[in-house]
């Protein structure tokens, strides 16, 4: 998505949250989590997110209370959520934009610093999310030597490079089996944040402390007792 113009779009929706009776603070918290990743990513139409990731962004430490927040910041028309079943590919996430308007008279009984543009909230239905969907335009790499260059600049190893575009490549480079993938890299991020979150949690798995005493290779020592 280009020409996001970041002031205008947040002083937009903050001024929505401030008229809207039902978000609290949390729903600010979460949106500014998701506005955040949204900018790191260069404002793509269509966002790949981590659900770890935005809760330590919001300082949320429920998984249940985030998916609350989430799923009312949809109907509230804030943005759209598209669920992934994939433990390898993250959900989808469509910033609605408040910086698309022309720009309005201001009214003259607050001082200039308090004024700020108000848009108007435009509901969402199924006609215009296939309409978000279908102008979305797939982007995907070249070839394998441009993923395994970009995992090779993240310190990243080639087997978990070629096992990426293998992935992707088989499924045609659609999330779901349906939704084009409109930005590769990100969708990369997000597969390393996955295996280095499987990794660690692999890791924190307490050991067991009965060892296999009989179980023997070819370089077992005799001598040390069973």
């Amino acid at each position: 998505m280009k020409d996001v113009n970041y002031i205008c779009h947040l002083n937009g929706v903050l001024r929505k949250f401030a008229e809207d009776d039902n978000i609290c603070p949390a729903h600010r918290s979460l949106y500014l989590a998701f506005f955040e990743v949204w900018n790191q990513n260069r404002f793509p139409k269509k966002l790949m997110v981590n659900s770890k990731q935005l809760m330590k962004l919001a300082k949320i430490r429920s998984r249940t209370t985030y998916h609350k927040l989430l799923q009312e910041l949809k109907m509230s028309g804030y943005l759209q959520y598209h669920p992934s079943n994939n433990p390898q590919i993250g959900s989808l996430i469509e910033m609605f934009r408040f910086d698309t308007q022309p720009d309005q008279k201001m009214d003259n009984t607050y001082p200039a610093s308090d004024q700020v543009p108000v848009q108007n909230m435009v509901p969402f239905n199924k006609h215009n999310k296939k309409q978000i969907i279908n102008s979305f335009k797939q982007t995907s790499p070249k070839n394998e030597q441009v993923v395994l260059e970009y995992f090779k600049n993240e310190k990243r190893s080639m087997m978990e490079a070629k096992k990426f575009y293998n992935f992707y490549e088989s499924i045609g480079w659609k999330l779901n089996g349906k939704n084009p993938i409109t930005n590769w890299q990100a969708c990369a991020q997000n597969w390393i944040l996955k295996a280095d979150e499987i990794k660690n949690e692999q890791s924190a798995k307490p050991r067991s402390h009965y060892r296999d005493n009989l179980h023997t290779t070819r370089n077992k020592n005799y001598g040390e007792p069973l």
